[in-house]
C-alpha cells in the first residue's frame, strides 16, 4: 500500500495528535459531502535532500479550502492560523525531514447539525523536481478520456470536492485499463478541461496555452502560481483560452501542473508525439525554475511558510 493511504504514524484530528491507525469515524458519516486540500512542504535548499521545511503556497491553498466550504455549506471551527499550527504540529510529530504532502479534510458529522471533522493526514512523497531526477523525464502516454468533466451546473469543479473526484478516478480507471498513464478531460462543451487531479498546459510555437476556470477546471493554486511566473521570470508568453482537441494533438509541448502532479510532462496523447524533444525545453524550464522557487534559490515574498 501507498503511503497516500497509509498516511503518517500521526495525524492532526479535531483539535488533537492522534495515531492515524486510530482516528476512526462512524461507517456513518456522509462523507461524500467533504472538501479537502493539498498542499506540499519541501526541503529548505535541496529538494532531494532532508532538512528544514517550508509549506508552499500555505494562504491560497488554505483561502481556497474555505471557499469549497461555503460552496459546500460547510462551516469550520478553527481560524486558518489554527489550522497552519496543527500542521506544524502534525509534521514535527512524526519527525519528518523530508518532503511532505499535506491533505487536511472537512466533512460533516454523522447526525450533528453544523458539526464537522476536520482532520489533517500527512505523508512522505517522492518529487519529480530537482536537476538530475530521472523520474521527471519518465515517458508518459496519455488519452482523452471517453468521461466528460462534470460540468459546473452538476457539481462545483472550481471548489476541492470529494464528490468531483469520482469523475477524475473514473477516467484514470480507465486510462490504466487501456494501457495509458493518463486521461486528459474535455468539458461539455468538447474543450479541452483538465487531467483527473491536475491542470493541463501546452506549447505551441514559443506561448504557454491553458484552458479557462470555465472549461470545468479547478481553481488551482498551483496553476495560479505558474500563470504569475512564467511571463514575469521566464519571459514566456502566456495565453489562458480554449483549446480545441485538435489544437492538443498539434502542441510542442504538454505537461501538468499541480500540487501532486508538480510539473508533469506528457510524451503523446492518443499515441500522438508531441513535438521533436522530450521533455521538451520549455517544460523543462519551467520544472527547473519552480524547483528553485519551492527550495527558497529563488525568493518569491509570502509564497514559503516555514514549519
Amino acid at each position: 500500500m501507498s503511503a497516500a493511504f497509509r498516511g503518517a504514524r500521526y495525524c492532526w484530528m479535531n483539535g488533537e495528535i492522534v495515531e492515524t491507525d486510530k482516528a476512526l469515524v462512524s461507517a456513518m458519516e456522509p462523507i461524500y459531502l467533504g472538501i479537502f486540500e493539498g498542499i506540499k512542504a519541501y526541503v529548505e535548499g535541496d529538494i532531494l535532500g532532508e532538512g528544514n521545511l517550508n509549506i508552499f503556497q500555505w494562504k491560497p491553498h488554505i483561502d481556497r479550502l474555505w471557499r469549497s466550504a461555503a460552496v459546500d455549506g460547510l462551516q469550520i471551527p478553527y481560524t486558518k492560523d489554527q489550522l497552519l499550527e496543527a500542521v506544524r504540529e502534525t509534521i514535527r510529530a512524526n519527525g519528518f525531514r523530508s518532503n511532505v504532502y499535506i491533505q487536511p479534510r472537512v466533512w460533516p458529522r454523522a447526525g450533528a447539525e453544523e458539526a464537522v471533522h476536520v482532520v489533517i493526514p500527512v505523508w512522505k512523497f517522492e518529487t519529480l523536481l530537482g536537476k538530475g531526477n530521472p523520474r521527471f523525464g519518465a515517458r508518459r502516454r496519455f488519452m482523452v478520456s471517453s468521461w466528460r468533466r462534470i460540468a459546473s451546473d452538476a457539481l462545483p469543479p472550481q471548489a476541492k470536492s470529494w464528490a468531483n473526484y469520482a469523475n477524475s478516478a473514473l477516467a484514470a480507471r480507465e486510462a490504466k485499463r487501456c494501457g495509458y498513464d493518463g486521461a486528459i478531460f474535455l468539458d461539455n462543451r468538447g474543450f479541452v478541461s483538465e487531467a483527473p487531479g491536475a491542470c493541463i498546459m501546452t506549447v505551441r510555437d514559443g506561448r504557454v496555452i491553458t484552458p479557462p476556470v470555465s472549461a470545468s477546471i479547478l481553481e488551482s493554486v498551483t496553476r495560479n502560481t505558474f500563470l504569475e511566473f512564467i511571463p514575469r521570470d521566464l519571459g514566456i508568453p502566456v495565453e489562458v483560452r480554449d483549446i480545441t482537441r485538435v489544437e492538443l494533438y498539434a502542441s510542442d509541448e504538454a505537461f501538468l501542473c499541480g500540487t501532486g502532479a508538480e510539473v508533469t510532462p506528457i510524451t503523446s496523447i492518443d499515441d500522438i508525439e508531441l513535438g521533436g524533444e522530450y521533455p521538451g525545453p520549455i517544460t523543462t524550464r519551467i520544472a527547473e525554475h519552480y524547483a528553485d522557487i519551492l527550495s527558497g534559490r529563488v525568493k518569491k515574498p509570502g509564497w514559503l511558510t516555514p514549519v
